[in-house]
């Protein structure tokens, strides 16, 4: 029997591997459950906010906490976009009024901004580029407006003076990350929605 001790050491082997296995897969699997109630988490929670915004008043609005006032007033907004069939999902969107382009708008560029400015020139068309730097200015939000026109103007490609340069972005980016303020941002955003209530 001794002859074959390399057997048993094999099985040992083999043995150990397997229960590695079955931990990391149970890990994946835990990992995987808390991913799923988060996402089912955050559905329910935008579908209550959908329900609670739908229908604005001042009292309403100026009650609510501004990050879930945008959350609420954009739930509304996407959920006629989802409605949308493929086809014709910019169709929707284009038959937002200003007002409310404008903030479904700040609603993406907020998500961005956690990273960095130029994030939001990178991910979206040159469309909504500009509705950013209307919006921006619209709300009041003339201390970040200089930075993101000068991005603008890196990420158009129909701007044949100017070029995209990395290291300009990066200082840009850099510059923004300086003076952004999300509360400041989302207090000046619930002020434009109660002064436009009925644009909504």
């Amino acid at each position: 029997m001794g002859e074959y001790w390399y057997l048993w050491l094999i099985f040992a082997v083999l043995v150990v591997v397997t229960a590695v296995v079955i931990v990391f897969a149970s890990k994946a699997v835990s990992s995987h459950n808390e991913e799923t109630k988060r996402i089912l988490a955050e559905l329910d929670r935008l579908k209550a906010l959908k329900d609670k915004y739908k229908d604005l008043t001042p009292e309403k609005v100026e009650a609510a906490e501004s990050k879930e006032l945008l959350d609420g007033v954009n739930a509304v907004l996407q959920a006629r976009i989802e409605k949308a069939e493929d086809d014709k999902v910019d169709a929707e969107f284009a038959s937002f009024n200003n007002a409310q382009k404008n903030v479904y708008v700040l609603s993406l560029f907020i998500e961005d901004a956690c990273e960095n400015l130029s994030s939001y020139f990178d991910d979206f068309n040159i469309e909504f580029a500009k509705i950013l730097l209307s919006a921006l200015e619209t709300v009041g939000a003339k201390d970040i407006l200089a930075l993101a026109e000068k991005e603008f103007e890196m990420f158009d490609d129909n701007n044949e003076n100017v070029s995209l340069d990395k290291g300009l972005i990066k200082k840009t980016d850099e510059e923004f990350a300086e003076i952004y303020s999300e509360n400041r941002l989302l207090e000046q955003i619930k002020t434009y929605i109660k002064n436009n209530i009925d644009k909504f």
